[in-house]
């Protein structure tokens, strides 16, 4: 059996989404009794400049991220007192990497939608989408949000992929924090002359007899979350970017074997309104 993972990592960098990431992830700690760990990560590929000399400037960003690290620390225990934090400055080639470093021990990693020096005009940040493409364990994305108040929990299921994953994740969830759960499964139209002739009404009601059959087990296994289930025709991005306006939370899957991240995980990641958890296949 594996050992059970104890704490949740966080990459803090100081900025205004990595705070937001902070305040995320301590909560979420708090509620599932877990302690929480702090990573600054020193980025030395962007240093490696020919004729460039980097003699004291490893230190000045290691100095740099220990202040980031207690502020974040501070932020965090104002949230939760009682939290357990360890703060650690890493040197790596990347953020990813260095995050990466702590994949075995950590129950999942949660980063700020955009980190520092990100362009206002992009939706997520590059360190956000290597690391959702490749992080071996649940991803969080978080993303600031004008409806404190939503507490629904949305998972998007693909019937054609394993559900496990997700739905572990997504009824795990809902269980600590005491919310419904909402699985939205979406069916891509066919090519237009093969969707003229399909029945939609009856392939639509197919869905849903699949989708309660895998749900089944998740229901026994966690009688006190309600569940709803839907059913839709469209395009999957759209779906759980409309139903994350009403979520504490948007559970997706990453299709790793086709690209290190799927077309879907990458859409929600950019249109949602509000926190995202992608989580890798078990393979």
């Amino acid at each position: 059996m594996a050992t059970e993972r104890r704490t949740i990592l966080v990459g803090a960098d100081g900025s205004a989404p990595s705070d937001l990431a902070v305040a995320w992830a301590a909560d979420e700690a708090a509620r599932t009794g877990r302690s929480l760990r702090l990573v600054h990560v020193v980025e030395t590929a962007m240093l490696d400049v020919p004729g460039r000399t980097t003699d004291g400037i490893v230190e000045e960003l290691t100095e740099s991220g220990g202040r980031i690290l207690r502020d974040s620390e501070a932020l965090a225990l104002r949230r939760q007192p009682r939290l357990v934090i360890e703060t650690e400055v890493v040197q790596d080639t990347t953020v990813p990497s260095g995050l990466r470093r702590f994949a075995g021990e950590a129950a999942a990693v949660v980063v700020g939608h955009r980190g520092r020096g990100g362009f206002t005009g992009l939706l997520l940040g590059s360190t956000g989408l290597r690391l959702t493409g490749g992080y071996p364990g649940p991803v969080i994305v978080v993303r600031e949000r004008a409806d404190i108040t939503a507490d629904e929990i949305v998972a998007g299921v693909d019937l054609a992929e394993d559900p496990a994953p997700v739905l572990d994740h997504a009824f795990a969830t809902a269980a600590a924090r005491e919310a419904p759960l909402r699985v939205v499964h979406v069916r891509r139209p066919a090519p237009l002359a093969v969707e003229a002739r399909v029945d939609k009404r009856n392939a639509t009601e197919v869905a849903r007899e699949r989708l309660a059959a895998v749900l089944a087990p998740w229901r026994e296994r966690y009688p006190d979350v309600k569940v709803s289930e839907e059913v839709y025709i469209g395009h999957p991005v759209d779906a759980l970017a409309t139903a994350s306006a009403n979520a504490a939370l948007v559970v997706v899957g990453s299709r790793e074997r086709v690209v290190p991240l799927g077309s879907v995980s990458h859409g929600v990641l950019h249109h949602a309104r509000g926190p995202v958890a992608v989580i890798r296949s078990y393979a």
